[in-house]
């Protein structure tokens, strides 16, 4: 007869998990911190109640590998050529840069306080270190909608880079083990057969999953995409790790390959259940890999909060290095300064490798779990912290400090000029490029503010009027004229954001008239009361245009479908006037 005390085990998890989640809910605390919280509860530091971590470490595997293969399908290749600045550039200075100085003060560290380590564990800790957790960081920014943001394309781009490290680190670990007598060749020959076998796994990719995609989704079976997305995933997962590449990667690539097909939002709904299930259980495992005794947990939260704190100057620095503002650069800082999932797979190989002993070993898990489990606060947190550091970062060097800039439009369009009637954008997106087009066909002019140098670069060569800075900078806003702007247009993605940006322009210009283009309905009211004077929300508008079409097919006149829009935008506008100007309800 098998044996099925595993699904006791699993029933118990779920159980506790979603009886802790509800409580967590109450309290407003993340569900990623809940789960990992379960773990802890239920591991070897907490009432020890589940033994198997064979099976949850294999689940919570399948997990990272579902979150990476979903996350891919979100992005296209051509998305990927964006980053390649910062996933050849800021990877590699942020592995370099971040593994020298932790080794350096790990080193320093175990001399002091009297427990000496060898140059070769010093140098692992550092590298080991410099690894942030994929899975954790882009959940949270993913359910966040952050990812398209300047900082989560930064946290992206160095998270594809690390994923790309993993095996080169593998190899270094053998050379670090001080009984390893390699020779140089062998080396070299492990090296360009890792190379071959990714291209070759890379552009088979790009050949045959666009295909096989296709097939899918031409079977009019309904188990079919089901099946065939789980085939996808796992297959592109085990062909990378024959390759040597971590099997996260492997998912991801394949999701971004399958991305550019028509049929990429049918497989990423038909995966879509597995992976929150998985990636439950991913954070789960990460809380019954703690197993350290009461009394040396204070000493390791201390540790991981100054590692937290070095990976936050660090990768910020990096970011400052890279070109952005200071406030994205602590915003980017913030969300990869924990330690990351892979880290639990190099202290393995060290371990067996002889490079550390058995108590640093579990030092190190101690500390990745605390990093893992104030990830999430962090990144909420992450927002009014920058706003509030951002300012004071303004003296150091490599914080970009925009030259004012003498636009080569043609002589059909002004020139900005002190006290001219004039709109100032804000994002230059879509919709900030299309404002700008009518702005220009009207003869109005206009200034632009963006924070992604590419597209500054792409502009100016353009002719546009168009200077680079954050939109929450005062001397950036400054730069693009806010100061005499008749109108402002805010088009940026980051509530948080915006709603700095708007306090900011109301310091600088309290006559400016300013739109602000909102996702959802619940940053509404909270934009309002920041200043805005009008506010366009993205599914709202859809809707009255729906409605419009609606009735234009229905031959209504053109005066009333005008007359019905408005009367829909004044009543909504005064809905959030209202909840805007309520006092706070007392507790």
């Amino acid at each position: 007869m098998h044996n099925f005390d595993f699904l006791g085990g699993l029933s118990l998890i779920g159980a506790v998990a979603v009886a802790i989640i509800l409580i967590f809910q109450r309290l407003k605390i993340p569900p990623v911190i809940g789960l990992i919280f379960t773990g802890i509860l239920l591991g070897p530091s907490g009432i020890g109640a589940v033994y198997d971590k064979q099976l949850i470490s294999t689940l919570a595997e399948l997990g990272v590998i579902l979150l990476l293969f979903t996350i891919g399908l979100e992005f296209s290749l051509d998305d990927l050529k964006k980053l390649k600045k910062i996933v050849l550039v800021g990877g590699v200075v942020q592995i370099l840069v971040t593994g020298l100085t932790i080794s350096c003060l790990s080193f320093w560290f175990m001399m002091a306080i009297g427990r000496s380590i060898s140059v070769q564990a010093a140098v692992f800790l550092g590298f080991a270190f410099s690894v942030s957790s994929t899975a954790i960081c882009l959940k949270i920014l993913t359910d966040k909608d952050e990812l398209a943001l300047p900082h989560g394309r930064i946290a992206l781009g160095i998270l594809i880079f690390q994923d790309l490290a993993i095996v080169p680190l593998m190899i270094g670990i053998n050379l670090l083990n001080p009984h390893a007598d390699l020779p140089l060749l062998m080396i070299l020959r492990k090296i360009g057969l890792l190379v071959l076998f990714s291209t070759i796994i890379f552009f088979g990719f790009r050949l045959f999953m666009p295909r096989m995609v296709r097939l899918i989704a031409s079977l009019h079976a309904k188990e079919v995409p089901v099946i065939g997305a789980l085939v996808i995933c796992f297959g592109a997962a085990y062909l990378t790790a024959l390759a040597g590449l971590s099997l996260a990667l492997g998912s991801f690539i394949a999701g971004m390959v399958i991305a550019s097909t028509d049929e990429s939002h049918q497989i990423s709904v038909s995966i879509d259940p597995f992976r929150e299930a998985f990636t439950s259980i991913f954070f789960i495992s990460v809380g019954l890999l703690l197993d350290v005794s009461v009394v040396n947990l204070p000493f390791f939260i201390s540790i991981a909060l100054a590692v937290l704190f070095v990976k936050v100057i660090l990768v910020a620095g990096v970011s400052l290095f890279l070109g952005y503002s200071s406030r994205v650069s602590m915003l980017a800082g913030m969300a990869l300064a924990q330690v990351g999932e892979f880290s639990f797979v190099l202290a393995e190989t060290a371990l067996k490798q002889r490079v550390i002993d058995q108590e640093i070993f579990q030092a190190m898990l101690a500390i990745i779990v605390v990093t893992m489990i104030v990830t999430p606060a962090m990144i909420a947190l992450a927002p009014r912290f920058a706003d509030q550091v951002a300012p004071a970062l303004g003296f150091i060097p490599l914080v970009s400090k925009d030259v004012p800039f003498h636009s080569a439009r043609p002589k059909d369009s002004t020139i900005i000029c002190a006290g001219e009637i004039h709109a100032a954008i804000i994002g230059f997106g879509v919709n900030g490029q299309n404002v700008a087009a009518v702005l220009h066909a009207t003869n109005i002019s206009y200034s632009i503010l963006e924070i992604d140098r590419e597209t500054v670069k792409s502009m100016r060569r353009k002719g546009e009027p168009i200077y680079y800075g954050d939109c929450t900078d005062r001397k950036a806003l400054l730069r693009a004229g806010i100061d005499h702007a008749r109108a402002v247009v805010l088009g940026v993605s980051d509530a948080a954001a915006v709603r700095k940006s708007i306090a900011v322009i109301r310091e600088i210009n309290v006559k400016a008239f300013i739109i602000v283009r909102a996702r959802t309905l619940d940053d509404v009211a909270a934009l309002y009361k920041a200043g805005a004077d009008v506010v366009v929300t993205e599914k709202f508008e859809t809707s009255i245009q729906i409605f419009s079409l609606l009735l234009n097919h229905f031959t209504v006149a053109p005066e009333l479908i005008l007359e019905q829009q408005e009367i829909i935008r004044r009543e909504c506008e005064k809905i959030f006037s209202e909840s805007a100007a309520a006092p706070a309800t007392p507790v």
